[in-house]
């Protein structure tokens, strides 16, 4: 049985999630603070997953709106 793939977050929608402004998640993804995925053309990308467990750490409460 196959998985379905996980959908990949750019920069602006996981800092919404966490509430953060997008240069700040780029800082802490540079310094390795988030997981980030590069693509083949060098965007960032964020899996939905670890951008829940970032927040979790933050202590933020519940699930952000996708």
């Amino acid at each position: 049985m196959q998985t379905k793939p996980t959908r990949l977050l750019t920069v602006s929608q996981a800092a919404a999630r966490l509430g953060i402004h997008a240069d700040t998640l780029r800082a802490w993804a540079d310094k390795g603070l988030v997981p980030v995925i590069r693509t083949p053309t060098g965007y960032r990308r964020f899996n939905p997953d670890e951008i829940e467990r970032v927040r979790e750490e933050m202590g933020l409460e519940g699930k952000a709106a996708a």
